[in-house]
């Protein structure tokens, strides 16, 4: 945790930490949310399920398994 994130926590005492593991918790759903779109092995681009090529550089995407 950043050290925003303890001061916040900090001054507000326990709603300060409970807003902070609401951040986490919105954090990790919406990075989970994106992992499961295809990534470009190359650039890394988050491209749209069932893209065959990256968006970002025309990659070929490969077949999931």
């Amino acid at each position: 945790m950043n050290g925003a994130a303890w001061a916040i926590a900090f001054h507000f005492g326990d709603r300060g930490f409970l807003c902070v593991a609401l951040v986490a918790v919105i954090v990790f759903l919406a990075t989970a949310t994106r992992r499961s779109a295809r990534r470009c092995p190359r650039c890394k681009e988050v491209n749209r399920e069932g893209a065959v090529y990256c968006a970002q550089c025309g990659t070929h995407l490969h077949a999931r398994k």
